[in-house]
């Protein structure tokens, strides 16, 4: 345990080290970001395939700051994992000291840490930032990529200040029939709690540039984000109270059931191509159903590690509404449960990473806004469901955090970000029109 001196020197050396990184990202938007390399550039192509839009209106749905200085930490991604792990514990950051895994002999780097070096960071968001903070911004319709630039975006911060991003990117959300969410880095906060002065973000907006940010809709329509904006007046590293509905984690801002398909479901090559993480890939025939939510921020246990496949019983719970208006809650995967007497079972969750034989530690997803909720059954049944919850806590259910979260091993006296609430989100029934958009530039 460390003294309370040696806390408040080490409180007051990541102060520090925060205003810095603040004063460097304050900068504005390097240009970098114009000239930018092959990874970046795949991410800024204009092509949607099957890709997801929330409603019928298009809007911002939701922006806030998710954890801030461990995007763009220099040796994060040191071929010594102890050089590695001094530099993410210096900018509050979690590491997972002492893992091991039976998967492997060599721990990845993200199976460590949610940390990213500049050189990482540079090669999805065309800028080598240093110890930025990150923000995910979520759109009820696709982004066009080739429109999205920092200065499309002014971030009010709690002070009252202007920050505009350093960088900006769909990534991770690069999947073809995803790019619904814009994440943002730069000087959004420090990580303490508001009642000890945290400075954190209070409202995002799009602003007009002079490549105005577009999404895309319905028919394909092209609309202006422009005047778009999400207020929050919340700090990711607030301390969780007794009341889990209070908690200020990331949490859902979408939902919708539709028939499974795998259109869409295809990387750049130059990231792999194919994640093989879709619901036919983890579940073959069965999968009849894929109900896919949203998040503010990426999904953890803990903040590192992935979900796995098998995690559906630990954080979700689908619920149906028969026609005599009683609910139907499936609690266990596996088990098919009737709704007004039609079946529907889920089978687990998609949209993370491959199926294997068994999962720990090092399981890699892909850590995106998005994650599938595969069901088998009747469409009769499908039809009939409302909400997913997010329970949080009790009876066996756990809370999820950003990658902010404290991983396993946290570190005395560094405040991570909090668990997400308990919460519960409207599901659109799409199976009749998928709600999808497909798109190339020409």
């Amino acid at each position: 345990m460390q003294s309370s001196a040696a806390v408040q020197r080490g409180r007051t050396a990541l102060l520090a080290l925060s205003l810095v990184a603040a004063a460097a990202l304050l900068a504005g938007p390097a240009r970098a970001q114009q000239a930018p390399n092959p990874g970046y550039a795949a991410l800024t192509k204009d092509v949607l395939v099957n890709a997801d839009y929330w409603d019928a209106k298009p809007k911002m749905l939701a922006a806030g700051l998710g954890f801030t200085n461990i995007l763009g930490v220099p040796n994060a991604d040191s071929a010594d994992p102890l050089i590695a792990q001094a530099a993410v514990q210096a900018v509050s950051g979690a590491w997972n000291v002492g893992l091991t895994c039976a998967s492997t002999p060599t721990p990845s780097q993200r199976a460590y840490t949610s940390a990213a070096s500049p050189r990482q960071i540079f090669f999805s968001y065309g800028v080598a930032v240093t110890n930025g903070s990150g923000m995910p911004v979520e759109f009820s319709w696709p982004v066009l990529p080739s429109t999205v630039d920092p200065t499309d975006f002014r971030v009010t911060l709690s002070d009252g200040s202007i920050v505009t991003p350093q960088a900006t990117s769909i990534m991770p959300n690069m999947e073809y029939n995803e790019r619904s969410t814009v994440v943002l880095i730069g000087a959004f906060g420090t990580p303490f709690p508001s009642s000890e002065g945290g400075l954190s973000v209070t409202k995002v907006e799009v602003v007009r540039d002079a490549t105005p940010m577009k999404l895309i809709g319905p028919r394909a329509r092209k609309v202006s984000a422009v005047g778009m904006s999400a207020t929050k007046t919340t700090s990711p590293y607030d301390v969780p109270s007794s009341d889990p509905t209070t908690w200020t984690g990331p949490r859902l801002t979408g939902g919708k059931i539709s028939r499974m398909s795998t259109a869409g479901e295809k990387i750049p090559a130059l990231f792999g191509g194919d994640l093989r993480n879709d619901g036919v890939d983890l579940y073959g025939k069965a999968a009849k159903f894929r109900l896919r939510v949203l998040t503010t921020g990426g999904f953890s246990p803990d903040g590192i590690r992935s979900l796995y496949p098998t995690d559906y019983r630990k954080f979700f719970q689908v619920v149906a509404r028969s026609r005599s208006g009683k609910l139907v809650r499936l609690i266990t995967p596996g088990k098919t449960y009737r709704i007004d007497g039609h079946p529907l079972r889920v089978l687990g969750l998609a949209d993370v990473g491959i199926k294997q034989a068994s999962y720990d530690a090092c399981y890699r997803e892909d850590h995106d806004n998005q994650i599938d909720i595969v069901l088998s059954g009747s469409i009769k049944a499908a039809e009939r469901v409302r909400t997913v919850v997010i329970p949080a806590t009790g009876n066996g259910y756990q809370p999820l955090y950003n990658p902010g979260g404290p991983g396993t091993t946290p570190v005395t006296g560094v405040h991570y970000t909090s668990p997400g609430p308990r919460s519960s989100q409207k599901i659109v029934n799409a199976l009749r029109d998928p709600m999808t958009v497909t798109y190339a530039a020409r």
